[in-house]
């Protein structure tokens, strides 16, 4: 938790020192990690606006899904931008309930904060993310009220950037 104060302090800093101007990549694919092993590709759409598609294998199922991003320069770091959007992710996975087999899928809609950084003399690109989701539909049948929200999601991305 105190990590996540930190990472947030850092972004609301760098909202106020930040300005717009063009991206350092157009494209990358690497992997994020956080989620399991999952594939990551970000695209940008024009000088400031990305779309980060990504998919693979998560606590033995699948996840899935994409955001959109807003990236802003912060103007103290060179190729340093902070990132917000948003978007929905799928997953799957299976576990074991008193000796049964069981499965569970839940859709969750995400907002996304995050830092992304891309180096001058190589094509490598990090970010690191945060992006609490709200669970819209699962598998899950229990009848009572449970807790929606996911705080905790986020991942470390390293991506090489395409020419």
């Amino acid at each position: 938790m105190r990590n996540k104060l930190i990472i947030f302090i850092f972004l609301l800093c760098g909202v106020f020192t930040s300005s717009i101007q063009a991206q350092n990549y157009e494209s990358a694919i690497g992997a994020k990690l956080g989620y399991g092993l999952i594939a990551s590709y970000k695209k940008f759409l024009n000088e400031k606006a990305a779309i980060d598609l990504f998919g693979g294998l998560r606590w033995g199922g699948l996840a899935a899904g994409a955001y959109y991003e807003l990236h802003y320069d912060i103007a103290s770091v060179d190729r340093l931008q902070w990132y917000w959007g948003g978007g929905a992710s799928f997953t799957t996975w299976t576990y074991n309930s008193f000796g049964i087999d069981d499965g569970y899928y839940e859709l969750g809609v995400s907002g996304v904060l995050g830092l992304d950084y891309s180096f001058d003399n190589i094509p490598l690109n990090l970010s690191v993310d945060w992006a609490p989701t709200f669970v819209v539909l699962d598998s899950w049948d229990y009848t009572g009220t449970y807790n929606r929200f996911r705080s905790g999601y986020g991942a470390f991305t390293a991506r090489y950037i395409l020419k």
